[in-house]
């Protein structure tokens, strides 16, 4: 193997380990809910995507996530798991993954999962997503729980 396929091989790990870098902080900030520091967790130009729509840039990020952490003042815990890396480019890593939440409110238990599906810039100091897919899959509070739908 020649040296720079070697270099080639060794950045794309570093990119890689990078980028799974971010989730970690990406979770914690969630449990610590401040709308300006998970924006500036995207690059500038950052899209983001829910179940209500995208937006895109930090200042519409950050109003989307102002809006959701009013609406829902539940104490929450994330989880993200079975990260699965699935294109590298250069200064670029796009990482599948799979969320968890647990959390309570003043008058219930609440529990809920979904998918990322996560671009992350990796070119800079930082890691920074460059476009995040969110989709939950069930959102309940204990009480109703995840019974299955009558036929």
């Amino acid at each position: 193997m020649e040296l720079s396929e070697i270099a080639a091989r060794l950045q794309r790990l570093e990119d890689i380990e990078s980028a799974r870098g971010i989730f970690h902080v990406y979770a914690e900030t969630l449990d610590v809910p401040d709308a300006k520091t998970v924006s500036e967790l995207f690059t500038e130009d950052g899209v983001l995507r829910t179940p209500v729509g995208d937006f895109t840039g930090r200042e519409a990020i950050r109003d989307f996530y102002d809006s959701a952490f009013a609406a829902d003042t539940s104490l929450k815990r994330h989880f993200i798991v079975n990260p699965r890396v699935a294109e590298v480019s250069p200064g670029s890593v796009r990482i599948q993954s799979y969320f968890l939440y647990t959390g309570r409110g003043d008058d219930s238990s609440i529990i809920g999962w979904g998918t990322y599906d996560d671009t992350i810039d990796v070119s800079g100091g930082e890691p920074r997503f460059s476009v995040k897919q969110i989709e939950v899959h069930v959102g309940t509070d204990l009480a109703t729980g995840w019974a299955k739908e009558s036929q």
